[in-house]
């Protein structure tokens, strides 16, 4: 319960829920002061927490997402600073009234900085942390210069009355530093949600899930730094151009999509896969030229075994692929390149092979 509590507090974009949290908190305080100084006999502050009581019962029934907020929020600073310096003027400052004056300060930057009703929320809460702290010093000055008119009215309960508002002081703090911890941690977590998906874009072809040309350069460096050997191939869909033609581009992508799960799969952590443009798919292999020719091989079965289905007709496909290793050419661009010729050798000499020479 406490924690579902807690979870709506941080999802409350318009501060909704805090301002209830803050409002019934001090309407509950307030109500405790009316009752006790309407017993005691301090008619001013019974009144005023009469009507304190009556203000934030209004704010909790009445307060709404970013709607009148900065006069919720003035409301709230006032009464505050009011209530200490006048508890402080009629029974003393050791009762630590001010103390609420202080807590709320937090709390007010707090809840203005993710009010977007506030446009200048780090100045207007400056300016009240300004206000509350003068308030503060009124408060104590004035009790240090003459004695109150209430002074010895609740002398024997003050001891009481300055921890009862100690521990509403802290509960506030400690509520108000969880969500604000909260708030960032679950800021930060969208944050990196929002970076991940950004790198996925970035980095990886929305259709087939493969890596795309910018991330598989990364990944050539890699293997060059590494200093091991590597095979490079392109492969190509036969006849892609024809399943488009004839089946319509929706199966096309089911195409696409159902070679690219078959050659991820058999890569595995043998090599990386990238969707290197159009139907045609880079494949970095580690090892020998060898082991790129069983890989390849393997691939090249799985295929030619495959029945990718789409709406209501299930298309055989096969491909070709051009495949050297990381010594037959100076450079990456050229291995590249090199690949790309003996694709095109095989495309030309019957497709649904694998070319490793010429």
């Amino acid at each position: 319960m406490h924690f579902r509590i807690f979870g709506k507090l941080l999802a409350d974009d318009g501060n909704f829920r805090r301002y209830r949290l803050i409002y019934g908190a001090c309407f509950v305080v307030h109500a405790f002061y009316a009752i006790l100084f309407g017993i005691v006999g301090v008619p001013e502050l019974m009144v005023f927490n009469i009507f304190s009581t009556a203000l934030y019962a209004s704010g909790t029934l009445f307060v709404r997402n970013n709607k009148g907020t900065i006069v919720w929020m003035l409301l709230l600073n006032f009464e505050i600073m009011m209530h200490g310096i006048w508890c402080a003027d009629l029974l003393g400052y050791q009762y630590q009234f001010s103390l609420y004056t202080l807590a709320v300060i937090p709390i007010t930057y707090f809840i203005t900085y993710l009010d977007p009703e506030f446009t200048h929320p780090i100045t207007f809460s400056s300016v009240l942390a300004a206000l509350n702290g003068l308030s503060v010093m009124m408060s104590l000055f004035g009790s240090a210069h003459r004695t109150p008119r209430y002074h010895d009215m609740l002398t024997e309960f003050s001891h009481i009355i300055a921890q009862v508002n100690m521990l509403m002081t802290v509960f506030l703090l400690i509520s108000f530093s969880m969500l604000f911890t909260g708030k960032i941690n679950g800021d930060l977590n969208k944050l990196r949600e929002q970076n991940d998906a950004l790198d996925y874009l970035a980095n990886f072809d929305q259709l087939t899930g493969l890596r795309n040309r910018n991330h598989i350069r990364e990944t050539f460096k890699e293997y060059i730094g590494k200093d091991e050997p590597y095979s490079v191939i392109l492969g190509d869909i036969d006849d892609f151009k024809h399943v488009n033609d004839t089946y319509g581009h929706n199966a096309g992508d089911e195409v696409l999509k159902a070679v690219s799960a078959i050659i991820k799969s058999d890569v595995g952590e043998e090599g990386v896969v990238c969707r290197w443009g159009g139907e045609e798919i880079l494949i970095l292999v580690k090892g020998s030229t060898e082991k790129g020719l069983t890989v390849i091989g393997r691939i090249l079965d799985d295929i030619r075994a495959a029945k990718v289905s789409s709406e209501t007709v299930t298309i055989c496909v096969t491909m070709t692929f051009g495949l050297c290793g990381y010594r037959d050419a100076e450079n990456i661009e050229k291995l590249i390149s090199l690949a790309d010729k003996r694709l095109y050798i095989g495309k030309n000499s019957g497709k649904n092979r694998i070319i490793a020479n010429g």
